[in-house]
């Protein structure tokens, strides 16, 4: 632990200052991403630059917030902060972000009260041009929804995989029609746009309050909330990308706090707690699976510390909780009426954005109404490395193109070839074994500990490792690990969300380099992004956390030695 000293606080106030300024620059920017911008026009290389600058200040203001002496003052500067810089981004347009565009179609369709699962946006698309007297009648009303407002038909016609239904469960569709209820009819896209933002930050903010809820319930320094509400990913992803994941952190969040603070009051009364604790526990973490289904990770942690710290009752009552929220957000998804598909044929869409293709998948199938959520399990892939270098050495190579040919593939043909046609389900049955039995076997070891920051931890690497043996290691999906990193033992792990902007260069690859070689390689940009970045992303952080283990590993011999 570090000693507590008092913040010089010209000190803070200039790291604030500076990162402040840094995200009005930010936002100016932000208005050369239009759609009208080609991305070889649009300055991604001056983006990644100032978010590296909000990343040195975020880095400094951390340290010195946690050797500092806790203090009213610095809670409040802390939160201020947090406010001013989301207050910045919010008018600010999503820098190579499309996905809000299909947030607000959804929520106006479900404000409509129509499934957002029936119709893919793009055969709304297809109907309005046809001009066709369709004899649906919720179809027709989706083309008078569009019909009646540019702004709608606008974000319908920028929805990226179009062709595909929605995949994003019954909570998250609920705040997305939440936010269009809050819309006037005539808003721009714009005005859309930053409604839907500020209602997702307002769930953004209430996790900064729960994580500092969760230091004090843990006995850790308040100055760790800066972890959160001033990281510069979150605010990418969040303020300035407008992404939905701040639904589902805050409910998990708040799932890990109660569960904390009950097995907590297990421990100081000796006596096991009441069964509405655990079923609102549970409640809660159904609500958080509700709105993205990562959380559902979670559940080998939330079981063991159930079993361990509370006993069998509360365990059941918990579990049976999760269940019935859980099943009863994500059956519309999940089980959609076979009844209501439609005969319609889907087109491909073009999308705004470049469209870059998987190396090696076929084309989605996009009959089914749920097939949005079945192609995201069974071929979406984009910017990993430990799921591609297994997917890549399961594949045969000799009829792959040189110029798209991975570098890293070390196992033979021969062998590979009998897997070909089922090598991307293997490669998740690989990588998904191996990590649910690390995330069982950290809930487990976690759970008999008498620390709750150790229970914390437990559930940051179950978390951290899930991200990390991911098909799809986008950035603001490490944004649900954030809110723990307090917990974390090693430095490495706030230097990741750093690193994973990397991602961002896919767009300024693709776009100047269309031809191989680059840098000497055989690939164009798009595949030097696929085969070389996530190396440079997320290999000198696995290195890192691996000698930061073996050291305190050694430390720890020679301490028990002593």
């Amino acid at each position: 632990m570090h000693s507590a000293i008092r913040i010089p606080n010209s000190a803070f106030r200039w790291l604030g200052a500076v990162s402040a300024v840094g995200y009005v620059l930010l936002t100016w920017l932000s208005w050369q991403f239009t759609e009208d911008v080609p991305n070889s026009d649009r300055p991604t290389l001056w983006m990644l630059f100032l978010f590296g600058l909000e990343f040195l200040c975020y880095w400094g203001a951390l340290a010195l917030a946690v050797r500092s002496s806790p203090s009213r003052h610095l809670l409040a500067g802390i939160i201020g902060g947090a406010c001013l810089f989301r207050l910045i981004l919010l008018p600010s347009v999503p820098m190579h972000e499309i996905d809000i565009y299909r947030y607000i179609w959804d929520g106006a369709v479900f404000a409509e009260g129509i499934s957002p699962y029936r119709y893919p946006p793009q055969q709304v698309l297809d109907a309005s041009y046809a001009l066709a007297d369709d004899s649906d009648e919720d179809l027709r009303r989706l083309i008078e929804l569009q019909s009646r407002s540019d702004s709608l038909a606008y974000s319908l016609g920028r929805i990226h995989y179009g062709s595909l239904a929605t995949p994003y469960p019954l909570v998250s569709q609920a705040v997305f029609a939440l936010s269009a209820q809050a819309t006037p009819k005539g808003a721009s896209n714009h005005a859309r746009m930053v409604i839907m933002k500020l209602v997702l930050l307002l769930f953004d903010m209430a996790t900064l309050f729960v994580v500092i809820a969760l230091l004090q319930e843990t006995g850790l320094h308040l100055g760790w909330s800066l972890a959160y509400g001033w990281c510069p990913l979150i605010l990418k992803e969040i303020a300035n990308g407008g992404h939905l994941d701040s639904i589902a952190i805050f409910f998990t969040s708040l799932a890990i706090w109660l569960l904390v603070r009950g097995c907590l009051a297990v421990e100081r009364r000796g006596t096991a707690r009441p069964l509405s604790s655990p079923a609102l526990t549970g409640s809660v973490l159904g609500l958080a699976i509700g709105a993205k289904l990562y959380p559902v990770i979670l559940l080998p942690w939330f079981t063991a510390l159930w079993w361990r710290r509370c006993g069998g009752s509360t365990t059941a009552a918990g579990l049976t909780a999760t269940a019935i929220v859980t099943l009863g957000t994500l059956t519309p998804l999940i089980l959609s009426n076979r009844s209501q598909q439609s005969d319609v044929q889907v087109a491909p869409q073009i999308s705004a954005v470049p469209n870059l293709p998987v190396p090696n998948q076929p084309a989605p199938n996009t009959a089914s109404p749920n097939a949005g959520l079945k192609e995201f399990f069974k071929r979406w892939e984009m910017n990993d490395l430990i799921f591609m270098v297994v997917l890549e050495n399961l594949r045969p190579q000799a009829d792959v193109d040189p110029h798209a040919r991975p570098w890293f593939v070390f196992v033979p043909d021969v062998w590979s070839q009998g897997v070909a046609d089922w090598s991307f389900l293997l490669a998740r049955a690989l990588t998904g074994g191996v990590f649910g039995l690390l995330a069982c076997w950290l809930a487990w070891r976690a759970a008999g500990e008498q620390d709750p920051q150790e229970w914390c931890r437990a559930a940051m690497l179950t978390l951290a490792w899930f991200w990390f043996t991911c098909p799809t290691q986008n950035p603001w999906y490490w944004c649900w690990v954030v809110p723990l990193l307090p917990f974390a033992r090693y430095g490495t792990w706030h230097v990741v969300g750093a690193c994973s902007l990397l991602y961002y260069l896919r767009f300024w690859l693709t776009a100047h380099y269309p031809e191989p070689p680059l840098l000497g390689t055989s690939y164009n940009g798009e595949f030097f992004f696929f085969f070389i970045v996530p190396w440079v992303e997320f290999a000198p952080c696995l290195l890192a956390l691996g000698m930061e283990w073996h050291l305190a590993h050694r430390r720890k011999l020679v301490l028990g030695h002593v």
